[in-house]
């Protein structure tokens, strides 16, 4: 099994790779670095940074250098175009298509972000953009689709089509699109965006990328150029479907900017509720339990205070809490202080955690991973706190304090404490 490893007799201690990896996976004991094999993806970015040459990826063949690019040549050549699309051209499909999805009646705010990117494509192109609607007695959301500029509604309500039935949307669905022909396909990803579009794709036998950050159209080929974070954001790269259509991809929440409503919709509906077959679902639904509201408050939050491992131990969370509530902030997290236990999967932030833009952000013991960052770069001030003066957070921060978070937060609260009395 490959895996990265450290040859002590040439580390130095210099940390570099500590700072530089996204996964948070190698740590400095007793000035040697360490790696963490629970959290290492042998992603191989740690390799070619360090300055000793210390550290060793193990699947490297003997005669690659660290850094050398590697070539796989056993690649088989590429499968025939015509068979990938069902022995239809690529020119036969056109636009853009949009998943509306719903839930207890209303759409999720993430469909007006999904609508703006694909007209944020279309601009200048003439290339229309439908709406894909589907489940049962929906028809009232068709006039809210057509505000937010949609040029038609391919609607199919069904009473097949009830909440939860997946497997039967995913057939739909796959039916409607292999009837229409849309060139490129958008949806969420959301918990049912990531669950419906993979399956619709493999139907399909077509391509989807999630998760997607950026959109945008080869001038060159139509082709649709999508931009995603890899190996824990430490890379962003740049994926294109050149011969399956549709093409498919999901795009990161709060990411583009929701479409704006139109003043004078002018989009029809084209009802295909009766041309398309739809099947039962093979699942029984027992009990829908609805559960409690998100307990982070993450996406909506106008200040945030956020921890890393930096904070120690789950026993000091009760003062992040408490200096949250003082100033009215929600509580995030990195993905490692999740890892360990210390607080609930809701609260982590970064690329497969939360995406958010508050107007301030408190990172508290957050060296600053790209794993992490890449979800509140965005942030309009960023507050860090941090005991190493060289950790990489310093260089997003609006304003940085170097001095252990224990300290620094109750003199923050002290200072809130006089301020208040001053005002009483």
């Amino acid at each position: 099994m490959s895996q990265i490893r450290i040859l002590q007799s040439n580390c130095i201690g210099c940390g570099t790779c500590v700072q530089l990896c996204p996964f948070e996976a190698l740590s400095l004991v007793d000035a040697q670095a360490f790696v963490d094999h629970n959290r290492c993806v042998v992603c191989g970015s740690c390799v070619p940074v360090c300055p000793a040459d210390a550290i060793v990826d193990d699947s490297l063949p003997d005669d690659v250098m660290p850094g050398d690019s590697m070539v796989d040549w056993s690649i088989p050549d590429e499968p025939d175009v015509k068979s990938i699309v069902k022995g239809n051209e690529t020119s036969t499909f056109s636009g853009i298509c949009v998943y509306a999805e719903h839930t207890d009646g209303a759409l999720v705010p993430s469909v007006a972000e999904v609508i703006g990117a694909a007209r944020q494509l279309t601009e200048g192109t003439g290339l229309p953009v439908s709406a894909v609607l589907l489940g049962s007695e929906i028809g009232h959301l068709t006039g809210e689709l057509l505000e937010l500029g949609v040029d038609e509604v391919w609607l199919v309500d069904s009473p097949n089509l009830q909440p939860y039935a997946e497997d039967a949307e995913a057939r739909c669905m796959s039916e409607l699109l292999a009837e229409l022909k849309p060139a490129i396909v958008l949806g969420s990803g959301t918990r049912r965006g990531r669950s419906i579009f993979p399956r619709v794709a493999a139907r399909l036998n077509t391509g989807l990328c999630a998760d997607c950050i950026s959109l945008s159209l080869d001038q060159d080929t139509g082709n649709l150029v999508v931009t995603r974070p890899a190996y824990g954001g430490s890379i962003v790269a740049k994926i294109v479907i050149p011969h399956q259509r549709p093409q498919m991809a999901t795009i990161k929440e709060h990411v583009f900017r929701p479409a704006s409503k139109v003043s004078a919709p002018s989009g029809t509906v084209r009802d295909m509720s009766s041309q398309i077959r739809v099947s039962k679902t093979v699942l029984e639904i027992l009990e829908i339990v609805k559960g409690r509201a998100d307990p982070a408050n993450l996406l909506q939050a106008d200040t945030i205070v956020a921890v890393g491992r930096g904070i120690k131990k789950a026993e000091n969370l009760p003062l992040i809490y408490e200096f949250a509530g003082a100033i009215g902030a929600s509580v995030g997290a990195t993905r490692a202080a999740v890892d360990l236990g210390w607080i609930h999967p809701s609260h982590q932030i970064g690329q497969t955690g939360s995406i958010v833009k508050p107007r301030v952000y408190f990172a508290c013991g957050i060296s600053g991973a790209l794993q992490h960052t890449v979800g509140m770069e965005e942030a309009e001030t960023i507050v860090a706190i941090n005991s190493d003066p060289n950790a990489p957070i310093f260089d997003l921060a609006t304003y940085g304090i170097v001095g252990d978070l224990l300290e620094v937060i109750p003199a923050f609260m002290e200072t809130l404490k006089a301020e208040k009395q001053q005002m009483s």
